[in-house]
């Protein structure tokens, strides 16, 4: 073959590729919800998910009766467009909370979380098979209540994770465990010990190796509350901890490390009677000191994700007030890395399961919906999951909503943030 047609038929297959790299970044996105694979616990809500290596996405639920009484795990798995590949409600196992899961070398799933162990509460653990089938847990015999509340990875196989412990004092500390997820053995155990009640929110491993933990600092009555972040080294050893000067009694927080090292703090507040919510955005240098901050506006954040380009993918809820009743719907808002807001989306009754809805309902009786969680993908979009109040049948709804229920909720970003 001639060699100039060879070069030319050469250069055009790279660009066919190239292309297609970038269709496939960018245009699987979307809303997806999916139906509860259990007649017994109707009510669900994603609280992690993470990207296997063939690019599917693991979910972790807590599925919940209709009374919110009792609840199991939920663990389902998608492909890379949002299409259900499998669901499993684990309903013999009953859980008090989860919080985080993990893919292991041998393709099998690590989920962490917490159980009633009679009046207290005790950490649990589970391996889970690639159908959702629990292969063993454990939970030990805990003397005094501990309720697990976050995890990272942390090297090859290794996980730490961040509990709060009551000690025979009552006063309740945050304890650190690393954790080997393969032969569930604990490498060490560490108490970040503190005269006032502290409870763990989140835990992260920082660029330098080591560790950085984000809690809640309780006054002497319990009546108020503050975040306070502390660094601690590859061995649980406290390095530093300071106080984040917010106003107190937020609703949820989070943290994440940009790629400079400098610290994206998070802060939310809400009042749901009167249709008010906002979020506080703070950079830290990795030291703790502030940088910089804003205020965003109605959006309740549940948490962050840090884009390549530190960009940051604020996620959460907006609250008002239709027909004089709070309503929330799902909202993200991208973000700069110097703070400022650059777009911001709000789910609406031009949103699937809204738009699939009578219009008349849908104006009504809007869906409601929260983000909880997110994840960078690999391919540079981004995955955010949570919960959505919706008719199982959106064409046939309900007018009154007697046949809603809580469903697991995805959403798909394309690589710049965006729908």
């Amino acid at each position: 073959m001639n060699k100039t047609i060879t070069t030319f038929l050469s250069s055009f297959l790279i660009l066919i590729l190239f292309l297609g790299n970038i269709y496939n970044a960018n245009a699987q996105t979307g809303i997806f919800y999916y139906s509860n694979p259990s007649e017994n616990f109707i009510n669900n809500r994603v609280v992690a998910l993470t990207e296997a290596p063939n690019q599917e996405l693991y979910l972790l639920g807590k599925l919940s009766n209709s009374s919110y009484e009792k609840s199991v795990p939920f663990f389902c798995r998608v492909d890379k467009r949002g299409n259900l590949l499998v669901d499993k409600a684990v309903e013999n196992v009953p859980v008090y909370d989860l919080n985080h899961l993990f893919i292991l070398n041998n393709q099998r799933v690590k989920i962490f979380g917490s159980k009633r162990q009679g009046p207290i509460f005790a950490p649990w653990i589970a391996t889970l098979g690639s159908q959702g089938n629990i292969e063993k847990q454990k939970s030990d015999y805990v003397v005094y209540s501990t309720i697990m509340n976050d995890v990272t990875g942390f090297g090859q196989d290794h996980v730490v994770l961040a509990e709060t412990r009551v000690d025979n004092k009552n006063i309740y500390n945050i304890n650190l465990i690393k954790f080997n997820a393969s032969s569930d053995a604990t490498v060490w155990s560490s108490q970040l010990k503190s005269g006032n009640n502290e409870e763990a929110s989140k835990i992260i491993n920082l660029k330098d190796g080591n560790l950085l933990v984000l809690g809640k600092k309780y006054n002497y009555d319990l009546s108020d509350f503050s975040p306070v972040l502390y660094k601690v080294d590859a061995n649980g050893k406290s390095m530093w901890k300071v106080p984040v000067k917010v106003p107190e009694n937020f609703y949820a927080q989070d943290v994440k490390e940009d790629s400079e090292g400098n610290l994206i703090y998070m802060c939310s507040y809400s009042k749901e009677y009167m249709g008010t919510n906002e979020t506080r955005i703070i950079k830290l240098d990795k030291n703790g000191s502030k940088i910089s901050y804003n205020v965003i506006l109605d959006i309740s954040g549940n948490g962050v994700v840090l884009k390549e380009d530190d960009q940051i993918i604020l996620f959460g809820s907006n609250i008002k007030v239709i027909n004089e009743r709070p309503v929330t719907k799902g909202k993200y808002v991208l973000i700069s890395k110097d703070l400022k807001q650059l777009h911001a989306k709000e789910f609406s009754i031009k949103d699937k399961p809204d738009s699939e809805m009578p219009q008349d309902v849908a104006s009504n009786l809007p869906t409601i919906s929260d983000i909880t969680t997110g994840i960078l993908l690999k391919d540079g979009r981004v995955a955010l999951a949570g919960r959505i109040y919706m008719p199982a049948d959106p064409k046939n709804a309900n007018p009154y909503g007697t046949d809603r229920k809580n469903f697991a909720l995805l959403v798909l970003l394309n690589s710049s943030g965006r729908l």
